[in-house]
């Protein structure tokens, strides 16, 4: 079976398990149409395997693509055990129009170091010019423990437009004290900065900035004493420059 027809039988697998998950956070740039192609992130149902399938206990961080049993939700697990990641640790998955399940697009995403937490893009073509181009991210344990005040700086890789060299890089800085999350990732091409406020439950919500281009960020802090975070930008004005980051705090 080759590697288009397994990640579909991965992608439409369903059945029943049962399990307690962490509480999960995630979002994305642009909306799930059932009509049309698009994605939607979040957790996985519980599932058996049954047959060639994949089970998942349920709560795990994944995507689902419109064209493929309705978007039903895979875990980003399943799916990186198909593609390596290469040097900069990102997934790249592209089928933007396989005879079994045509448009089913292209994905690239990556995982924060020591964390269940994934984030990256989708496009039905993986062109910079489709305005499908979508930014996510999808992660478990959402930080119950926030630090009441001191500062941490996070070390932040970003994706947008990968076209395997050109990752985001930087470092966001939360002023726990403040409330406040600022900083920045470039590449060549491209920075986006953010200016954000912590919310008590976990997540941050702000102004991003990518250029002269303004939007909105939004995202969530994971694990203990919030360890790592993850989130995105959205620029409704301009998908082609909707971004996911994540990133792991700093000793």
């Amino acid at each position: 079976m080759n590697k288009v027809k397994v990640l579909i039988a991965v992608l439409g697998t369903c059945g029943l398990v049962t399990q307690a998950i962490a509480a999960p956070g995630f979002g994305q740039t642009q909306n799930f149409d059932p009509y049309s192609q698009s994605i939607r992130v979040g957790v996985t149902e519980p599932r058996g395997g049954g047959g060639s399938g994949h089970p998942t206990p349920g709560g795990e961080p994944g995507i689902g693509v419109q064209s493929v049993a309705k978007g039903q939700i895979t875990s980003f697990s399943s799916l990186a055990r198909y593609v390596e990641a290469d040097n900069n640790g990102i997934h790249k998955i592209s089928m933007p129009g396989s005879s079994s399940h045509e448009g089913m697009g292209v994905f690239n995403f990556s995982k924060v170091a020591n964390a269940d937490v994934y984030f990256g893009e989708w496009s039905q073509t993986g062109k910079v010019s489709d305005t499908t181009h979508t930014a996510y991210y999808s992660g478990k344990d959402v930080t119950t423990n926030l630090p009441t005040g001191g500062i941490a700086t996070y070390t932040v890789k970003g994706i947008n437009q990968y076209s395997g060299s050109n990752a985001l890089q930087g470092t966001f800085t939360a002023d726990f004290g403040q409330k406040r999350l600022t900083g920045s990732i470039a590449n060549s091409a491209l920075t986006v900065g953010i200016d954000s406020r912590i919310r008590a439950d976990g997540s941050f919500v702000g102004r991003a900035t990518a250029g002269d281009v303004v939007g909105t960020n939004n995202g969530h802090f994971f694990g203990d004493n919030a360890a790592s975070l993850a989130g995105v930008a959205k620029f409704n004005s301009d998908h082609s420059k909707d971004t996911a980051f994540g990133g792991t705090k700093n000793p």
